[in-house]
């Protein structure tokens, strides 16, 4: 997939013109007619899906893709873009927020691709590779649905196509139930099972693993736990993925290895994320490890190292919390998946506080007897010293979107909710072993699972959700968001109690005068 990021980034700009009905003279190989009436033009329409999953990715100017990785008893949230949505504030977390908007049109854009796709398709001739094709874009409607009523709650579920005849036609406007969205979420996913293989054709595209175990994660939200460990077991059973070594999961530039069921592809190749000029890498290296290099101090070339995590913005960090939960002596994780502290790596001796740092020493983790920002714990999953200078920002490392450490923690929490001790520490003990842990025997609890899930999964973007889902995100936010040490970090306790309406995010505001505030209000609260 990374060698045609180019040629999917051109066709996307096309698809999405096209389908916007707009009356251009084409200046690509590909027509309208060529893409919504031939299996090969529908194959090429749903790589496009990928290229705009990736510009979500991208966000830069709103870091939207990170605003919820803030808001969680894991965190300590160090200020920049989105920042009030780690700490909750009431100024800025309205239905005018950038990010807001941008997850809510970005995710109905894909939703409205997808659905021409589905359209166009079963009106072909049907065969394998047709069905494999509908399948992906099923994938991503569910994936995108799944989202946003995760997010906001109240959805608009759409599964028509746009055309000509009836893109003027008045829209009936209204929250679907529960039961709307996950019967759509249910029934794309079943398809996909059914017709897409174990193991893409192609890395980075939906396979039937992916497929599972995101009909896994939808059915935890109904409380399905049988359906749930039907598709844990399938993936557990299915003998094409395995956990690998804890030090590899997230150790390479390339992570399509056996324990990731999906993987986003990034590249340096022109194109990728809706740029057919200049690269556009992510910022997800950047963002988990703090900024060092204003310690150190002088240009970005000067300051910035390989060794202490490359350039850093430093804007969310793990939380004592979350240091809290490991056995430090003897859970691998809290080494690998973390740097603790930096190093001074240029020639000088650095001033820092009351002491100086030479050459070679590692900056103290206090200075001044005071936590500092800058010299703080960080994340290294994200973590790239493989496609990207040690001073540039952005990362072209690949992004895990589904791995099968959670699918194990999935089924745990299943079968612990189904009263099956057995296989609850089964599927516990896969991830909690990989770290060096004797096995659990003991009984397992929900309490067990969070911090199982804290763990092995910071900083992969489900544990707001799963917070929110277990009902426990107003409690953990208040009793364990921040660190004391950064006074600012932890003003997310105050405001999300005294503002519980904060568990879902309010409705874009430009969306509801669109629909109609009589078809769709605005979610209670905002």
């Amino acid at each position: 997939m990374k060698r045609a990021l180019s040629a999917i980034c051109v066709f996307t700009l096309f698809f999405l013109s096209c389908s916007r009905m707009l009356e251009e003279k084409n200046t690509t190989q590909y027509s309208s007619e060529y893409i919504y009436s031939t299996p090969e033009g529908l194959k090429l329409a749903a790589a496009a899906l990928y290229t705009l999953q990736r510009y979500y990715a991208d966000d830069a100017e709103n870091a939207t893709v990170f605003a919820l990785e803030r808001a969680t008893d894991l965190a300590v949230t160090n200020g920049g873009t989105g920042n009030y949505f780690g700490i909750y504030d009431p100024n800025f977390l309205k239905p005018s927020s950038t990010q807001v908007q941008f997850m809510w049109s970005t995710m109905y854009n894909i939703i409205g691709k997808a659905n021409e796709i589905i359209a166009a398709g079963t009106a072909m001739e049907d065969t394998r590779a047709l069905r494999q094709t509908i399948a992906e874009a099923k994938c991503f409607r569910a994936q995108s649905y799944f989202l946003l009523y995760r997010t906001f709650d109240r959805i608009w579920l759409n599964t028509g196509p746009t055309t000509p005849e009836n893109i003027n036609t008045a829209k009936d406007y209204h929250a679907a139930t529960q039961k709307e969205v996950f019967d759509l979420l249910y029934d794309d996913l079943d398809y996909a099972i059914e017709n897409l293989d174990w193991t893409s054709y192609q890395p980075g595209r939906f396979n039937q693993a992916a497929a599972r175990h995101l009909k896994a994660k939808a059915a935890l939200w109904l409380k399905d736990w049988s359906e749930a460990l039907i598709q844990v077991d399938s993936i557990d059973q299915s003998g094409y993925y395995h956990l690998v070594p804890l030090n590899t999961v997230f150790n390479a530039a390339d992570l399509n290895h056996p324990e990731a069921l999906l993987v986003q592809q990034w590249s340096k190749n022109p194109g990728g994320n809706l740029s057919n000029t200049t690269p556009q890498g992510n910022y997800f290296a950047a963002y988990f490890i703090a900024s060092y290099r204003t310690e150190i101090g002088g240009t970005a070339e000067y300051a910035c190292s390989y060794e202490n995590g490359g350039y850093t913005y430093g804007r969310c960090l793990p939380s004592p919390y979350l240091f809290s939960l490991y056995d430090k002596e003897v859970d691998k994780r809290y080494t690998t998946y973390y740097i603790q502290r930096y190093r001074n790596t240029t020639d000088k001796t650095i001033a820092y506080g009351a002491v100086n740092v030479a050459p070679g020493e590692y900056f103290p983790a206090l200075k001044d007897g005071k936590v500092n920002r800058f010299i703080y714990p960080g994340c290294v999953k994200w973590g790239d010293v493989w496609t990207r200078a040690a001073f540039e920002p952005r990362s072209y490392k690949d992004v895990i979107v589904y791995r099968l450490a959670e699918t194990y923690i999935m089924g745990a929490e299943a079968a612990l909710q189904k009263g099956d001790q057995a296989l609850a520490k089964y599927y516990y003990n896969k991830t909690w072993e990989r770290a060096g842990n004797p096995a659990f025997a003991g009984t397992l609890t929900i309490k067990d699972i969070m911090d199982e899930q804290a763990r092995e999964l910071s900083f992969e973007g489900d544990r707001w959700y799963f917070l929110k889902r277990l009902g426990f995100l107003i409690d953990q936010v208040k009793n364990y968001a921040g660190d004391p040490g950064i006074s600012a970090s932890v003003a997310g306790r105050k405001n999300l109690p005294a503002n519980p309406h904060f568990i879902r995010w309010p409705i874009p505001e430009s969306e509801v005068i669109n629909m109609g505030a009589d078809n769709f209000p605005q979610n209670p609260g905002y």
